[in-house]
């Protein structure tokens, strides 16, 4: 009887298994939009281009008299269509005299900065949709008091849900929102915000830091603002590459996704703006 081997056909497949899995997770871990955005992924079929999403108008609700009548109403019904059209990759070879001399494991190593790189690249989609269809605040200058409390009010009339509303600010912002006793003291509707340095909350509102935002960036937003989907996960793979030695590979990490801003021109914002998110104002 002979006993059963694994040997290099289920390793390597393991092995590529293992490496996808560990770049996505590191993806998601530095996009760090990702967790506060709608994900549509699952919308996302192979042979789309593009996914669509409705924006149905509202009734007006009218009082019926006894034994009157009222009027019947159309619903208007327009598109959101979400492009797959960000084909994000990264390529790199590495000399294998170079790697065997090194104390470092390159292939992992690599592969975790490339996922990273990616989340970045992703936080930066998500910035551009900001910047195009955010209505801006009132006035221009740092983040203050009175303009996180006229974010809030326009996201309250606009019926955002602000059990899924976040304040994004940029690293310098922060020292600016330090100074906004609501944030920094330690009692704010009753509960402990700022422990040890920490982000918390204010207004009760989740505040976020975000190094894709530029110093005099911040904004406010709903989960349902913006909606991603990836129709291909980041995906790893890897060839021979002899013409820079043996044992050389091609390693990449690609992946396609598109990034859309929702409820533009709805509510009580700007017919090219949405109604879900405000941000600084431009000097």
């Amino acid at each position: 009887m002979s006993d059963a081997i694994i040997g290099s056909s289920q390793t390597n497949a393991t092995k590529m298994a293992l490496i996808t899995d560990m770049a996505q997770k590191e993806l998601l871990a530095k996009a760090v939009f990702a967790n506060y955005f709608t994900n549509v992924s699952q919308f996302a079929q192979k042979g789309m281009k593009s996914i669509s999403f409705p924006k149905l108008s509202a009734f007006t609700v009218q009082e019926r008299s006894s034994g009157g009548t009222i009027d019947a109403q159309a619903i208007t019904s327009t598109v959101d269509t979400l492009l797959l059209n960000v084909p994000a990759a990264v390529k790199w070879i590495i000399d294998p005299n170079d790697s065997i001399q090194s104390t470092l494991n390159w292939e992992l190593e690599l592969v975790s900065k490339a996922a990273a790189s990616h989340g970045r690249y992703f936080d930066q989609k998500i910035r551009a949709s900001v910047l195009a269809d955010a209505t801006e605040v009132s006035a221009t200058g740092n983040i203050t008091r009175d303009l996180v409390l006229e974010m809030r009010q326009y996201l309250k009339k606009n019926e955002a849900d602000m059990s899924q509303v976040a304040l994004f600010i940029s690293p310098a912002q922060e020292t600016e929102l330090l100074k906004i006793e609501e944030f920094s003291s330690n009692q704010v509707y009753g509960a402990p915000v700022l422990i040890t340095g920490s982000i918390g909350k204010v207004f009760g509102v989740d505040v976020v830091v975000c190094n894709a935002l530029e110093d005099g960036e911040y904004f406010m937003a709903e989960k349902g603002a913006i909606a991603y989907g990836f129709q291909r996960d980041p995906a790893y793979g890897e060839q021979d590459d002899i013409d820079h030695g043996v044992g050389a590979k091609k390693r990449g990490l690609d992946s396609l996704y598109g990034v859309k801003s929702l409820q533009v021109g709805m509510g009580n914002a700007a017919p090219t703006k949405s109604a879900l998110m405000i941000k600084f104002k431009a000097a």
